[in-house]
């Protein structure tokens, strides 16, 4: 059964984007929250790299601030995620019970 505002999908949906690596680079990124959002204490933010096949590759945790997270990851762990493998930054939020969100996903590309 279809409603008559059929919105394609249900839950949230995250934003889709690919994920950059340079070979030999660091990988060193800034994410700000929209408007004057800020995050609430102990929000944790990590990306989950994954093989195509769904296996993790690495996760990167990243460091959160008042309205940002920041990620500063070595070059050397950088290196190692190959092209056409998967990431997705899942923010989880310390509600009670917690509630996590696929924030971005996406395909990594290398350069």
């Amino acid at each position: 059964m279809t409603a008559p505002v059929d919105p394609g999908f249900l839950g949230y949906q995250p934003t889709i984007e690919p994920l950059k690596l340079t070979t030999g680079a660091s990988f060193v990124q800034t994410i700000q929250a929209s408007g004057t959002a800020t995050f609430p204490t102990n929000t944790a933010v990590k990306i989950v790299l994954t093989a195509p096949g769904g296996a993790v590759l690495d996760t990167w945790n990243g460091v959160v601030g008042t309205n940002t997270v920041t990620w500063t990851v070595a070059n050397t762990a950088a290196d190692a995620i190959p092209a056409g493998s998967r990431y997705t930054i899942l923010v989880t939020y310390p509600y009670t019970p917690a509630v996590t969100y696929a924030w971005y996903e996406g395909v990594v590309l290398r350069t």
